[in-house]
C-alpha cells in the first residue's frame, strides 16, 4: 500500500477517476427523521451489489432522529456503520444488539426477516451519525436462512497512513481482510483524512466502485467531491487516490458487478415485480415472522 501526503494532482496511471458526481437526496424516513439518500436513484440503480445508501445525521440523539418500526426484508443483507452515536438493533432473530461507532451490524435477510432500530438517547447519548447500506445477495442465495451478525470495531482491521487511516468494513485492502460475512466479492472502506493527506488505497480492478463524503471535502483521483455526495468511478484501475485538504472522511463501496438482473420493490431484493408484489402481500397478511420481543 502506498502513501503520501503531497497534494493531489493530476490522476496517474492507474488510478481510478470520477465519471460523475450524484448528490444525495433529502429524504423522509419515518416521522421527523430525514436522511441523504445516495443509492437507488435514476441515474444508478447499484454499484457491484450495493442497492442502497443512506446517511443519516449528525443529529441530536433524540427519538425524531431515528426510531424505525419493524419492518420486513427480502434477498438482501443490510449494514448499519456509525461514525457516533448509538443505535439498538432488534430482530425476529431474537437479536437485540447496540452498536457503537466503528462496529458493524450485518444482517442477512434471505428468505425473509423483520427488524427495528432505535437510536440511543438519555443524558450521554451523543450525536447520530452513519450509514446504512444494502447488499444485494447473488440469486443462488436469497433463499437462505437469515442470520445476523454483530462485530465490534477491534475486529475490524484499522489500516494507519500517515495521516489517514482506514477501516476495512468488508472485503480487503491489500492483505487486510474483513471478517464480516459475504455471499459475494466487496469492497467497504471507511476512510478518515487529515487535513493535507493523501492516500492511495488498492482495489480490485474488477470491482465496480463509488465514493460517497461523509464529512468535509474530498478530492477523488484529483476531482474534489463536496459532502453528501456519491462520486461514481470509472472501471478497471487497481488504485483509488484520495486527498483532503481541510479534513474529510468517505466512504469506499462497491464490489463485482452481479451477473443477473435484479428488482429492488419496496424493501425487497427479488426476480421480479410480481415476487415484490407477493412479498409485500405477505406482510401485509402477517405472515412473516414476528419481531421477537
Amino acid at each position: 500500500m502506498r502513501t503520501d501526503v503531497s497534494a493531489a494532482a493530476s490522476v496517474a496511471p492507474g488510478e481510478r477517476e470520477v465519471v460523475r458526481q450524484l448528490p444525495a437526496k433529502a429524504t423522509a424516513l419515518v416521522g421527523d427523521s430525514h436522511v441523504l439518500r445516495a443509492l437507488p436513484r435514476a441515474e444508478l440503480r447499484r454499484v457491484g451489489p450495493f442497492v442502497f445508501c443512506d446517511h443519516f445525521g449528525p443529529a441530536p440523539a433524540v427519538r425524531e432522529t431515528m426510531s424505525v418500526p419493524p419492518h420486513p426484508h427480502v434477498g438482501l443483507q443490510t449494514v448499519t456503520y456509525l461514525f457516533s452515536g448509538a443505535v439498538r438493533h432488534r430482530d425476529s432473530l431474537g437479536s437485540v444488539q447496540d452498536i457503537r461507532p466503528g462496529d458493524v451490524n450485518w444482517m442477512t435477510a434471505g428468505r425473509g426477516i423483520v427488524h427495528a432500530e432505535d437510536v440511543h438517547t438519555g443524558p450521554d447519548a451523543q450525536a447520530l451519525h452513519g450509514i446504512q447500506t444494502w447488499v444485494a445477495l447473488p440469486r443462488a442465495a436469497r433463499q437462505v436462512a437469515p442470520a445476523f451478525e454483530h462485530i465490534p470495531a477491534s475486529r475490524l482491521p484499522l489500516c494507519q497512513f500517515e495521516g489517514a487511516r482506514v477501516r476495512v468494513i468488508a472485503g480487503a485492502l491489500a492483505e487486510h481482510v474483513s471478517p464480516v460475512p459475504t455471499y459475494h466479492p466487496l469492497t467497504y472502506l471507511d476512510v478518515e483524512l487529515e487535513a493535507g493527506a493523501t492516500v492511495a488505497l488498492p482495489v480490485a480492478p474488477a470491482h465496480a466502485l463509488a465514493v460517497y463524503v461523509a464529512d468535509g471535502e474530498v478530492a477523488v483521483g484529483g476531482s474534489p467531491v463536496a459532502r453528501g455526495v456519491l462520486a461514481h468511478l470509472d472501471e478497471g484501475a487497481g488504485v483509488v487516490s484520495l486527498h483532503s485538504t481541510s479534513g474529510g472522511r468517505a466512504v469506499v463501496l462497491g464490489g463485482e458487478p452481479l451477473p443477473e438482473p435484479l428488482v429492488i420493490w419496496w424493501n425487497f431484493v427479488v426476480d421480479s415485480v410480481a415476487e415484490g408484489r407477493a412479498r409485500l402481500a405477505d406482510w401485509e397478511a402477517g405472515r412473516f415472522p414476528p419481531l421477537a420481543p
